[in-house]
């Protein structure tokens, strides 16, 4: 009988973090593939063959994300569900603060209401990190697409941190980053969105 490898482990999550990589990444603008590029966006309906081959060629010019350090696989490894949990919970952090420094409980149960019992959870667990920012309603039927908007373009700042290129970034993370705040205080946006990541995938991970 063959011995199992002693690195099995190791290869399978390497495995398992380039499929999520290439599921997110842009594939029409990374790949230089033509008119086939936009036919494979998402990378769902390859073949092994050609999903082996469209990764080789975005990891040769971009890196290979297995060799990333580990916040970066943390954030590439993640689905597109998974993120946009993370970018509720940091921009609604972010912003909490600003809007009620102490929340009541009529105040507690409207946003658990729009934003969902985990998110405000996350919020209140890290408002000591909230940014003083101009206050937002976050009641507000316009608020709930601005702190969304504002937790993408956090992640897409904590992507830059970690140097990971555009390329493993698909279209759909710009488009949910456009309306958001003008600005954003970088030192605690990334801290948010970092312990936002770390959550979510701490749960998820937890929930296999």
């Amino acid at each position: 009988m063959r011995t199992p490898r002693s690195d099995g482990e190791a290869i399978s999550n390497a495995a398992k973090l380039r499929k999520a990589a290439l599921l997110s990444a842009d594939i029409p603008t990374a790949a230089r593939w033509g008119e086939i590029g936009p036919l494979l966006a998402g990378g769902r309906s390859l073949s092994p063959r050609l999903h082996r081959r469209l990764f080789t060629e975005i990891a040769q010019a971009h890196g290979d994300p297995a060799s990333f350090p580990d916040g970066a696989r943390r954030l590439i490894s993640m689905t597109a569900d998974e993120r946009a949990r993370a970018a509720l919970r940091a921009g609604l952090a972010y912003h909490l603060a600003a809007f009620c420094p102490a929340v009541d409980r009529p105040t507690l149960a409207e946003l658990r209401a729009v934003y969902g019992e985990e998110a405000v959870a996350f919020a209140l667990g890290h408002i000591n990190l909230s940014a003083a920012t101009p206050p937002l309603d976050l009641l507000s039927r316009e608020a709930s697409r601005i702190v969304e908007a504002d937790g993408w373009c956090m992640l897409a700042l904590l992507a830059d941190e970690y140097r990971i290129s555009a390329a493993w970034r698909s279209a759909g993370w710009r488009d949910m980053a456009e309306g958001g705040s003008a600005s954003l205080l970088r030192s605690p946006a990334l801290a948010l969105a970092a312990a936002a990541v770390s959550e979510v995938v701490l749960q998820e991970g937890a929930g296999r």
